[in-house]
């Protein structure tokens, strides 16, 4: 899993920026090593067929930053790979307000120009939610709208079938899992850093974090990482322990601000989303943590180690 692949960051995203001959360098190694990409919708629908390869991998990109045009493309094209972008909707053609508190909400955002070429190109493009938001700790009625309407937007300005979605920040619980599902996805992405295993849940798929500063052997040590028992264990463990840390701290992220660029009538439904979002912000958590004690319950976990942007 990428986010940004840019020469440049602000100290708190760093992390998630890797740089291009970095980036450049780790799919020479994938190609040396006769790795097989195939996109996350690929490996949804023929997981068994999959197996069957000799190296699959499957790359992904949170975010749609407009590096992913201008600096991953050719590189994905000099290997033929193909790939995965995530677009979280509001933010097409505008900037990751969202990364405020990061000191990246300028970071741009591809259009709907660069995404149709982006998909005509052979690259899967699917959801990131429409406004990034930590859906395990909005209301219900809002996790769904946020589910569904990026699909329709996506479909209605790519004219493509739009089947996979990947959650912000890693970020799910038992109710946002199934407006996942009950929105018609066929697949969806967390985190776990973990790779995928022949059991893994097609609704919440684990992935591996490429971040910064990772050279050609540690990457090279990452893609072939299996998951083990005690990998799962070890994650499982970790996502019980964020969870419970959650609880105590603020929450992140932020929404754009109202969309006025498609008449008064768009930028009127914003508007009174964020009316709405405001007006719930003081139950979200209540309702996240009711969420968690129903998901202890059932002895099942909700979270990723650490958050994903």
């Amino acid at each position: 899993m990428y986010h940004s692949i840019a020469a440049s960051a602000a100290p708190r995203f760093a992390r998630f920026v890797v740089r291009p001959a970095d980036f450049a360098a780790q799919m020479d190694h994938l190609a040396v090593e006769g790795y097989q990409p195939i996109t996350a919708l690929d490996l949804a629908r023929k997981r068994a067929a999959c197996d069957r390869l000799a190296r699959p991998v499957v790359l992904t990109f949170d975010d749609a930053f407009t590096d992913f045009e201008t600096v991953v493309m050719p590189i994905l094209q000099k290997h033929r790979f193909p790939a995965t972008l995530y677009v979280p909707t509001a933010y097409a053609g505008r900037t990751a307000s969202w990364l405020h508190d990061c000191n990246e909400d300028q970071r741009p955002i591809l259009s709907w120009r660069a995404l149709r070429d982006i998909v005509s190109a052979g690259i899967e493009v699917a959801s990131h939610s429409h406004t990034h938001p930590q859906l395990d700790r909005i209301p219900l009625p809002l996790v769904r709208d946020e589910v569904r309407r990026s699909r329709q937007i996506l479909e209605n300005n790519l004219g493509v079938p739009i089947e996979g979605f990947a959650y912000p920040f890693g970020y799910w619980n038992r109710n946002v899992r199934f407006s996942v599902s009950a929105a018609g996805y066929s697949y969806a992405c967390a985190v776990g850093e973990l790779p995928v295993s022949v059991t893994a849940d097609l609704l919440t798929l684990p992935r591996l974090t490429v971040a910064a500063g990772v050279d050609v052997d540690g990457f090279a040590q990452l893609v072939a990482s299996s998951s083990t028992p005690a990998a799962r264990l070890s994650s499982e463990m970790k996502r019980w322990a964020w969870r419970a840390m959650r609880r105590h701290i603020r929450s992140v992220g932020r929404d754009p601000q109202p969309i006025q660029d498609h008449g008064d009538a768009a930028g009127a439904a914003e508007s009174d989303r964020e009316v709405f979002l405001r007006a719930s912000e003081q139950n979200s958590a209540h309702v996240a943590a009711r969420a968690d004690d129903n998901l202890l319950e059932e002895g099942r976990t909700s979270r990723p180690v650490s958050d994903r942007l």
